[in-house]
């Protein structure tokens, strides 16, 4: 297994967009923070609040997950400035579906943590959904830990 990022292209940004938008938007109304009927367009609104030049959008890096040269997902990191001083915060993280279970996540993961090493990034950040336990697990193997934590505790209808 060899895993690069490799920038996105028109036809790359086009697809990943389209997934993100979609994968976003269901995971606000899974986590009760958004109705179903507005998701769609509160995500496209955070996309592009985001994402104001699409791909050329500066001090975000938009790559396609290679392993050799066969497209297998996609990785979009911002760079920001926290406590830490510089950081490379995850966005979006995404194995194509066939391609899991395979360590392509990990591996891109460690990529990133090199390519945010060399930039001068202090750490890298991510949100993951709660009830993610797969991606969760992984992300604590790799030593990443909790920055920040909002918890809920749905109530019965009166």
């Amino acid at each position: 297994m060899s895993v690069t990022l490799a920038p996105m292209n028109d036809a790359d940004f086009a697809t990943f967009a389209d997934r993100a938008l979609a994968e976003y938007g269901d995971g606000m109304v899974a986590a009760g923070e958004w109705g179903q009927e507005e998701a769609s367009q509160r995500a496209r609104s955070v996309f592009e609040q985001l994402l104001p030049q699409g791909r050329l959008t500066e001090k975000n890096q938009l790559w396609v997950i290679q392993d050799q040269a066969r497209r297998i997902g996609e990785l979009w990191v911002a760079e920001r400035h926290a406590g830490a001083g510089r950081i490379a915060f995850i966005l979006d993280i995404y194995i194509d579906p066939g391609e899991r279970r395979q360590g392509y996540a990990k591996q891109s993961l460690l990529a990133l943590e090199s390519w945010a090493s060399q930039a001068g990034c202090k750490e890298v950040r991510l949100h993951v959904f709660g009830r993610n336990d797969a991606a969760r697990r992984l992300y604590e193997q790799l030593g990443y830990g909790i920055a920040s934590l909002t918890m809920a505790k749905p109530l019965p209808p009166t």
